[in-house]
This record gives structure tokens, sequence and C-alpha cells, in this order.
């Protein structure tokens, strides 16, 4: 980076800047982040890096901008640009159907199926939804196989138009990591690692594996009083189902270097027309860019201006919402409009989120503008993202300025009452309708092992004490207590802080989630998980 003096106008921008630590400050203070890391580059310079709170709330360590964190679902961005590097090879091209890779892909499937290509996957128009209640639980551990994958994404129902929807799965991105390794005869991490991130010179990101970094950010839940708990890290990595969706680590200095490099990319071959950019290990930007499916329109907001995926990026044109890929959207009925009374800009973004943390990447072409925000706890409400939309307010100084603080109180308080809601909603209904009729059969009846109809993943109930237990896929980590609820149905529902302390998602369930039933003598299980709107998933007893 230049050493010079910055330009005025830079120097301005640097100022706003530097004014915005105790905003942010507040709005970890209110979404509970324990720590994050933040970096920014503007005109191709580097202009700020920011640390706060820390990364060991226990020993009180804080974050430096060598701190590694979890990207989550910024992966995506980097898997689609991994297989950009085989197009570009001519090992496939963009309309190449996976079951000519895959033969396994699409069994049971129809004609539409099989014509599934890799940019219908990394730009979610296949119209598939994740079966995502058997993806994970709690404790940040990932339930099925990665070499049941395939089988996994073939379970999935179509439950909207084909190219013609919008639908987040984040399995086609494990999809496509196993075409990689296919297609290159290399693991995928491996792939990553050697056309991707060595030719950058990162030395502190790599798919996760079993030898953490040193300098590594603990994870954290956020308890009901916005304290933080210590919950085991994000686990998807090398070898993992999903891995090309989530499973990369690195730090705010590796990440303006990687994600400088690919705005370099995108800006050199939006002008020459090329597929590649001289020393430059993205290819193929043009493609990876362009608006591939349309985001539903955010609801409540006056914003006119379309927001579309991409490949692992969302494509945005400002004035307008961001954050469309996290909670805030899905709690705040108002999203801001950020750079409201500006030029228009474009921007591209992207969100992550497991348990225990939080990411966001922001790219701006025009003005050669990368906006990265790394932060250790899923917390209320998408602290990440409000510092990453205040942030691209201030270098740009619209006209308007937004609340960013009232909206994350907003949005905190909707995710705090969210669960204990669910539970007072079950009880009511329980009382309501005078449900509460004692389980038909008598308790080892109930127990036994039974199997999803599609995919290998069970449910293990057994008799512990004078009660039934419920364990997912075999993981006893991941085992819940089962109350009667109304005849055979039995109700698993857990209070906010223990979902917390269990390493839960606390924002994604409706209340069908949390009860089951048998059916048919107890032969089966109905769970209506929420996933797929009301059709249940069907468990076969085998044992």
């Amino acid at each position: 980076m230049p050493t010079q003096q910055p330009s005025p106008k830079l120097a301005a921008v640097m100022e706003r800047l530097r004014r915005l630590e105790p905003r942010i400050e507040k709005i970890m203070s209110i979404t509970g982040l324990p720590g994050c890391s933040i970096g920014v580059i503007h005109q191709g310079v580097e202009v700020w890096k920011f640390n706060a709170g820390f990364r060991d709330v226990e020993k009180q360590l804080p974050p430096r901008s060598d701190t590694v964190f979890n990207l989550n679902s910024l992966t995506k961005s980097l898997t689609a640009a991994a297989l950009a590097r085989l197009v570009q090879d001519g090992k496939l091209s963009w309309e190449t159907p996976i079951i000519s890779i895959l033969p396994d892909f699409a069994e049971g499937g129809d004609a539409t199926d099989q014509s599934i290509n890799a940019m219908d996957l990394l730009s979610m128009r296949t119209g598939h939804f994740a079966l995502n209640c058997m993806a994970w639980q709690g404790n940040n551990i990932v339930l099925p196989k990665k070499e049941d994958t395939v089988q996994y994404w073939n379970a999935t129902p179509r439950i909207a138009p084909f190219r013609q929807s919008f639908i987040y799965n984040n399995w086609g991105y494990g999809v496509i990591a196993l075409v990689i390794e296919k297609l290159s005869g290399q693991p995928f991490h491996t792939f990553l690692q050697e056309r991707i991130f060595d030719p950058l010179g990162l030395k502190r990101t790599k798919m996760q594996d079993d030898t953490p970094f040193e300098n590594s950010a603990k994870a954290y839940a956020v308890l009901d009083n916005r304290t933080p708990i210590p919950v085991p890290p994000p686990s998807i990595g090398a070898g993992v189902f999903t891995e090309g969706g989530s499973g990369v680590l690195s730090t705010i200095d590796d990440m303006l270097r990687l994600y400088h490099a690919y705005l370099l990319a995108i800006n050199h071959q939006s002008q020459s027309g090329s597929n590649s950019t001289p020393d430059n290990p993205f290819t193929q930007c043009n493609k990876l860019l362009e608006p591939h499916n349309t985001l539903p329109r955010p609801y409540r907001t006056f914003s006119i201006q379309e927001q579309n995926y991409c490949a692992g990026l969302i494509r945005s044109l400002l004035p307008g919402p961001l954050g469309m890929m996290g909670i805030n959207s899905d709690f705040n009925e108002w999203p801001p409009v950020v750079l409201e009374g500006f030029l228009k800009t474009l921007c591209y973004y992207h969100q992550g989120m497991m348990v225990g943390s939080t990411s966001n990447i922001a790219l701006l072409p025009e003005t050669e503008t990368v906006v990265a925000v790394l932060a250790n706890a899923f917390p209320l409400g998408d602290g990440a993202d409000w510092i990453s939309q205040m942030i691209i307010e201030a270098i740009f100084n619209p006209p308007t300025t937004k609340d960013f603080e009232e909206n994350a109180e907003e949005v905190a308080l909707e995710v705090l009452q969210l669960l204990p809601g669910i539970g007072k909603e079950l009880q009511d209904r329980h009382s309501r309708h005078k449900l509460g009729a004692l389980p038909t059969l008598p308790f080892p009846s109930y127990v036994g092992t039974f199997k999803h109809e599609a995919t290998p993943f069970t449910l293990d109930i057994k008799l512990e004490g004078n009660g039934l237990t419920m364990t997912f896929n075999g993981c006893q980590e991941e085992t819940y207590c089962l109350r009667p609820y109304n005849l055979d149905t039995f109700s698993w529902w857990t209070p906010f802080n223990e979902a917390a302390q269990r390493g839960r998602f606390v924002t994604c369930y409706p209340e069908s989630t949390f009860l089951i039933s048998f059916e048919k003598e107890a032969s089966r299980i109905a769970w209506v998980s929420g996933d797929i709107l009301d059709e249940p998933y069907y468990f076969l007893r085998v044992e």
C-alpha cells in the first residue's frame, strides 16, 4: 500500500471512519458481539482497520487484524471462483449438467433435475429447498457425512419453478465441491489453496481442518441478558458436508488482499471483455457476476432497485437495502435504504453466519472499495451486517444517514422474543384446545431407531429414567428430552438460554419444529420441521 499522504477527500473518509468507532462498539453492545475485526479499502488504498472487544472473553484477549475467524457463507464466492478456474481450464462449461460429472446426481429426479448445471446451483435457482434441520441442530455439529452429499441433495424437494425462483440452498455448494474434486483430481481444500489462496500469498487463510491457527477467535453464543457464552466453533471444513458453502477461515489482513484482488479482476475483465487478468487467480468474473437470479423484493421497503444473486455474491444497486441474506432482514420490517439520496452505486455483498461466528463482505467496484467485517458470535441480530452498512454510509457520506443503532435494537428485541414466544404459543395452544391427552402407548412402545425415508438420517428414541429422549442422527451430544404434548405428539422445545448454551440457532425455527408425532402404532415419526413449509419428514422404524 502507498505511504504518501492521502488526498484531502481520502483523509476525510478516514476521519469519518475513525469517528464510527464508538457507534460500532454500541452495535456490538446491542447485539452481544464480544469481538470484531474490520478492514476497509477505498480508491484502492487501505484506509482503516479497527479491532474491538475480545477474541477470547475469558482471557480478555483483543482481536487483531491477523486474528483468524470463520468466513462462513463468504466461502461461497470463493467456491464459485474455484470452479471458474476449471471452466477457464476447459474442464467443463457453465452449461454442463451436473449429472454428466456426478452420475448419481438427480437420481430419482425428472428431466429438469437432470439438466441442473453448476450455475443453477451457484445462483440458487434450482427451486430445491435444503432439508436444513438434518444438516445441524446444536453445538455446531454437522450431522450428515460428506460422502452422502449427493443422496441428501437428491432428497431435497423442488418447491419453486426451476430457473424462475430464488431458494437459498447451501447444499448446492456442497455438490460444487464434489464437482471440483472430480474434475481436478484433488481434495477441494487443496484445490482452493493452490489455485486461489497461495497465488495471492495468503498466510492465514485455509479451509478449516484439524490444525487450528494460533490467534484464532473463540466462538460465542449470546444469552438473553446480552452476555456471551462460549460454544464449540463452526465445524464445517475440509472433508465435511457442505464445505463448499461455509468452510474457509481467514483474517482481515488476508481478506483485504483476497477481495481486493477479486475487485481488480472484476474491473479489468468488465472493461476488457477478457475472462482472465494477468497475475490474478480470479477468472470468468463477468459470468460469475451476472445477475443470474432475482431475490424476492424486500418487503415494506420503498426501494425500486432489484437485487440479484450472482455466484456467491448479491448484486445490489444502491441506494437500497443491504443485508438480505441474514436475520436482520427476517426481523426488520423496514430495512434501511443505504446511501439514500446518493448517486447510484453498484455493490456486491454477502453475509455469513454460523453459531459462534458472523462475517460480511461488500465490494463496490466503481470506487475500488472493500469493506470486510469478521465477528465471533451468533448475536442478537447480525451485528456484522449493521456495521458494514454503517461503514458504507461513512465512506460515501450521503445526505441522509441512518440510525443503525435503532434498527439493531429493534431486531435484537425481536430475536429475544422469538423462542420464548414459541414456547408460550405451544403452551397456550395446549391450554386453548384442551390438549394434553395422555400418550396412547406405553413409553417403551415408542423406543427405537427411525430412518428418514430418503436419506441416511435417523432419529433414535430412547427410554431414559421416567421419560423419552430423541437423538439426532446418532450424535449423542444432540439428544433432547421429549415431553408428552397431546396423544402421540411430543415436544422438545428448549428455552432461549438453554438453546444458546447448546449452540443452537435461536432464530430459525417455527413452532412445528419442536413437535414430533408418532403414527401408525409408533411405526413411523412425522416431523414438520419447518424446512419445507408444512410438509412433514417421515421417519420409518428400522429397529
